[in-house]
């Protein structure tokens, strides 16, 4: 580990960002030498700064993902019409998007972009849903916006953010409860949701 510690300094990475590597990601900070390095040079080349967190988080990422891995799951995200800076954003955004599955994203990107008509360009810019649960989060929050978008009770250009990245509670206040009385059984439809796909229906 002393060498990799070494080599963060030596690139200019804060004690508080070495240390997050340590605390956070143990089996990075104590896997080959070789392996670390090149993820580290891969890293810069994409322009990460070392003196931010992210620039770990980027590391960790690549430093579990083989050269080809990496490379297919930018080819997923061209062919949804992502031109590679915008690829690249996503990444600097939330590097952890790139170990999602390829299933997983094309399922994710089949529901917002094909079902919801959402540009797939805004999920670059917030690449976290991609990690979502389709089951417990992706799905039922569809569900209940399908049918708020047909009532025309949201605005039809509703940023994606402004539903996916809410907490439960606030999802629920926001776009469930407030609408009870003109769709009541909005709740009903969100929860039976729910419990079908933990079932497996």
């Amino acid at each position: 580990m002393v060498p990799k510690i070494a080599l963060l300094r030596q690139i200019g990475a804060l004690e508080s960002t070495i240390s997050h590597l340590v605390t956070n990601f143990p089996s990075v900070a104590f896997m080959k030498h070789d392996r670390f390095v090149e993820a580290v040079q891969r890293v810069m080349e994409m322009g990460f700064n070392p003196l931010k967190v992210v620039f770990i988080l980027a590391v960790q990422v690549l430093a579990k993902m083989s050269e080809p891995r990496l490379g297919s799951r930018f080819e997923l995200c061209k062919r949804w019409s992502w031109p590679k800076d915008v690829v690249l954003l996503a990444f600097k955004r939330y590097s952890n998007c790139m170990l999602s599955s390829d299933e997983k994203i094309k399922k994710t990107m089949d529901i917002l972009v094909n079902k919801m008509g959402w540009p797939s360009t805004d999920i670059a810019r917030y690449p976290t849903v991609v990690c979502f649960s389709l089951e417990r989060s992706i799905m039922p929050r569809c569900s209940v916006m399908e049918i708020l978008l047909a009532k025309d009770l949201v605005k039809s250009d509703l940023c994606l953010a402004t539903f996916m990245l809410l907490g439960e509670r606030y999802f629920l206040d926001k776009y469930v409860i407030e609408f009870q009385d003109r769709v009541p059984e909005l709740f009903s439809i969100y929860k039976d949701k729910m419990e079908l796909l933990d079932v497996g229906i």
